[in-house]
């Protein structure tokens, strides 16, 4: 908050730290407090978990676009660069960075700070960060502009702080190496305050007196080491409301490992997984559940029940039953129609490796489950009608009221994700094997049948994603073995 409210050299602010050490947490609360202050210009939250929030070419016009909500002689800047330019939020970085920021910024000298959380999380295929690159062409040149971005150390991450235009300017904030006993104390304090609540909530139990005990609280914290995430996982496994606290506490207390702390979560993951299936075994059972868990993992945009149900096709009790006792690790909202979201990443990376998840039952392998969801996807897309909207001939886009509304009302949210992203799904899939006939014959379906999945992509306004599934079709085409029924193959090209 100094940072924040005093003239500083260094108008970077980076935040470094692990996985688990809450940068996103503090970003938030940050963002929030230098809100009240009216400090905040803009705010970027990636995730990888949502495709506009992991792509770095919406970071940018997503900035300007808050910046223009809050200062007028910015907003009339930028209808202008978008009068002269339509095109501007599809242009390179450094042109969205000059034309959208910079300029704007510097001719009305707007003080501001911007946040951008969880870099880390945008695709970025550049040996040092894109976006930091072009930022450090012109941050010099925005002295009431301060910027705080957070992100694990990776190499890109390092390699970008560390160019010369912004390692000088830049403040950087280890999170992962603040003091130990002040991070405990801290943990404890949120232990402590958390499992008293469920203590009141839960009165009806009657709970020893007092729940927890202090050298509980103290167990809790040392098996924590400093990660907020194995804090708050155990929190959320102790409090389901469909067990008994107590129970839930004693049984974290009773286990043991040789690696606590920083890949601890591993066995914390582990174990609420064994404790979630502990009454399955059937492989036909564990099969279901490696289905509906690979999707909610693998899914490009958060699925809800419903929709789950309609792209894997089982039941919604399927997926509830499936999620019922993972609440610890999973969000699961009532309404079937709510999304489903994952509370932190280091789930689906647990998930996803074969020495981490060594409970081969569970473990979720990205290349079969794209491969799922791409023939899930490709069958509802090769289902749609034409005209779903039931539009007058030659009708524009632009001449439809409420067009977002009657396109939800007409396509349901299974069919919009599978529009969307079954050539996303397609381009991580194997290309080996019965599966590429499978695509092959479901893709010329498709395409023969091309118009309905255009028409739906048109009243998305996402017609670009024709070309890009296209483009990914072709990629991963010319992957696969020419034995694959060539002409099909000829067809599609």
């Amino acid at each position: 908050m100094l940072w924040a409210k005093l003239p500083q050299d260094q108008n970077v602010f980076w935040l470094n730290g692990l996985a688990g050490t809450g940068k996103s947490t503090i970003a938030q609360s940050f963002s929030e407090a230098v809100a009240e202050e009216g400090l905040l210009g803009a705010s970027f939250f990636c995730s990888r978990d949502y495709l506009d929030r992991k792509e770095l070419k919406h970071i940018f016009p997503t900035l300007a676009y808050q910046l223009a909500c809050h200062y007028p002689n910015f907003r009339n800047n930028i209808i202008r660069v978008i009068k002269k330019d339509p095109t501007i939020a599809h242009t390179s970085l450094i042109s969205q960075l000059e034309n959208l920021l910079f300029n704007p910024l510097s001719s009305e000298n707007v003080s501001c700070i911007i946040v951008i959380d969880a870099l880390d999380e945008c695709i970025d295929n550049e040996p040092s960060s894109a976006i930091l690159s072009v930022l450090g062409q012109f941050i010099k040149q925005l002295p009431l502009v301060k910027f705080f971005i957070t992100g694990r150390p990776e190499p890109r991450i390092r390699t970008g702080f560390r160019l010369p235009l912004l390692e000088p300017i830049t403040q950087i904030f280890l999170l992962h190496e603040v003091e130990l006993a002040s991070v405990d104390k801290d943990i404890q304090l949120y232990l402590r305050t958390k499992l008293t609540t469920i203590a009141i909530q839960r009165i009806e139990l009657k709970l020893p007196n007092p729940w927890p005990h202090e050298y509980e609280i103290e167990v809790l914290t040392k098996k924590s080491s400093q990660l907020f995430i194995f804090a708050s996982t155990m929190v959320r496994f102790i409090e389901s409301s469909q067990h008994e606290p107590d129970k839930r506490l004693q049984l974290l207390l009773s286990t043991t490992t040789a690696h606590e702390g920083r890949t601890g979560i591993d066995s914390l993951y582990s174990q609420i997984l064994l404790h979630a299936f502990s009454d399955i075994h059937e492989p036909e059972e564990f099969e279901d559940i490696r289905q509906v868990l690979g999707a909610i993992v693998l899914a490009f945009n958060p699925l809800s029940q419903e929709d789950l149900s309609a792209i894997l096709g089982v039941s919604t009790s399927l997926i509830s039953t499936t999620l019922r006792h993972l609440h610890s690790v999973i969000l699961v909202p009532s309404d079937e129609t709510k999304e489903i979201r994952i509370f932190h990443k280091s789930f689906p990376d647990f998930l996803q490796d074969s020495d981490r998840c060594t409970d081969a039952r569970l473990h979720i392998n990205p290349e079969t489950h794209h491969r799922d969801m791409a023939l899930s996807c490709l069958e509802l897309v090769k289902e749609l009608k034409r005209n779903p909207c039931s539009l007058k001939p030659f009708t524009m886009n632009q001449e439809i009221k409420n067009l977002t509304q009657l396109v939800k009302n007409r396509v349901c949210g299974a069919v919009e994700y599978a529009c969307i992203y079954w050539a996303g799904h397609l381009k991580l899939s194997p290309t080996s094997g019965d599966f590429s006939e499978q695509i092959i014959d479901l893709t010329t379906v498709m395409l023969q049948n091309a118009p309905p999945w255009i028409e739906v992509m048109s009243l998305m306004n996402h017609l670009e994603g024709v070309i890009h599934s296209m483009n990914s079709l072709l990629d991963w085409l010319d992957k696969v073995s020419s034995s694959y029924l060539p002409n099909t193959v000829e067809f599609i090209y």
